[in-house]
């Protein structure tokens, strides 16, 4: 028995995955569909180590007199690994879902390729230091970059940019929110790396894949409102910390900006403030028009849900009795109409009246 409900609950997963699978695939857009069939591509053609050498990144390659710079854009498409090229579809179907409909493909699309190709510019430099250091070429020859783990680090960020503070999982411990999952992605990874899991380049990619988009996000993405990227508090390169270090990162994050600034690599803080109207003051964000309307959506039907339920607790443990469905065992009761009751004031001031007078006659008897 204790075998046959593993089992059940076994099909049971993999039948919820596999529907959940085929919504998100039904349902996703063009650039999604477009990724991940790229994604599956780009496997099938791993089993030939020619195409691995030519579509992969390779940084001795890349220099002259090679140039091959294309690389650059197919590396992303290439997985050697099975399950990386399975959790990269099942990551980029599920997310697109919520993702792109709010952008639509055009931006989904331009995000993907701001994210990717300064990302392996930023691996292949890399690989360009570890040969200073090491003088070992198999860095520049013999370690291709590819995969999809920026865009994958990406993910994570936006997905913390439209739902903060949701809660993944609550454990006896601590309570598990979108807001600590891009770290946690890199804690992993790094675990992983450190068990010879994957490479490194694919932690180089994660972390930097994290970096980019939420600068992005941050500074430059134009939004419908005419506005550029997203100040809110939530969205803060310190909020991707817990609440004990988030005030260090916090005065170094400043710091930075404040360089960006000086340097006309990013724009100033700008709060706009209307102050036409003298009953209230509308204080704008830039952004955060754009980037805060699905997150109170979200929390004003979270709130609602709870409200409801609460009240279907309540209707079930004190149900309401009225003249249709009073218990006959007990005596008849009198329902009185609060519209017809109406109290007269002045006859209540003469009753007042009358009552002290006769008063005042009884202390004067006595």
């Amino acid at each position: 028995i204790y075998l046959l409900n593993i089992q059940m609950m076994k099909q049971t997963f993999v039948h919820d995955i596999s529907h959940q699978l085929q919504s998100a695939i039904f349902s996703s857009g063009l650039a999604a569909k477009l990724i991940c069939l790229f994604c599956i591509i780009g496997y099938g053609l791993s089993y030939s180590p020619q195409c691995v050498r030519i579509l992969t990144v390779i940084p001795g390659h890349v220099m002259p007199p090679n140039f091959w710079i294309w690389t650059f854009v197919t590396h992303t498409f290439i997985e050697l690994h099975i399950w990386h090229t399975i959790i990269d579809v099942i990551v980029v179907f599920l997310y697109s879902k919520m993702i792109e409909p709010l952008w639509g493909t055009k931006e989904l699309l331009k995000f993907y390729f701001i994210v990717t190709i300064p990302n392996a510019l930023i691996v292949t430099f890399t690989y360009f230091l570890f040969y200073g250091f090491t003088f070992k070429e198999e860095y520049l020859f013999e370690r291709p970059i590819y995969g999809l783990a920026s865009f994958i680090g990406a993910y994570s960020v936006i997905i913390k940019q439209i739902m903060p503070d949701t809660v993944i999982a609550t454990t006896p411990f601590f309570k598990l929110k979108q807001d600590h999952v891009p770290l946690l992605i890199i804690i992993l990874s790094t675990l992983l790396w450190i068990a010879h899991a994957v490479p490194i380049h694919f932690l180089i990619m994660l972390s930097f894949g994290i970096i980019i988009s939420w600068t992005y996000l941050r500074f430059f993405q134009i939004h419908q409102n005419g506005t550029k990227g997203d100040m809110s508090s939530t969205f803060s390169f310190a909020s991707f910390f817990p609440s004990f270090i988030s005030p260090i990162i916090s005065v170094f994050a400043n710091t930075i900006f404040e360089i960006f600034v000086k340097i006309k690599l990013c724009q100033p803080y700008v709060k706009k403030y209307n102050a036409s109207s003298s009953s209230s003051v509308t204080i704008t964000i830039p952004g955060a028009e754009a980037a805060d309307a699905d997150r109170r959506r979200q929390k004003a039907l979270k709130a609602l849900n709870d409200r409801m339920k609460v009240k279907d607790t309540s209707s079930e443990a004190w149900p309401e009795l009225d003249d249709t469905q009073q218990n006959p065992l007990l005596p008849p009761t009198h329902h009185i109409d609060s519209s017809s009751v109406k109290i007269d004031m002045n006859n209540l001031h003469g009753i007042s009246t009358s009552n002290k007078e006769d008063l005042n006659q009884e202390q004067t008897t006595s």
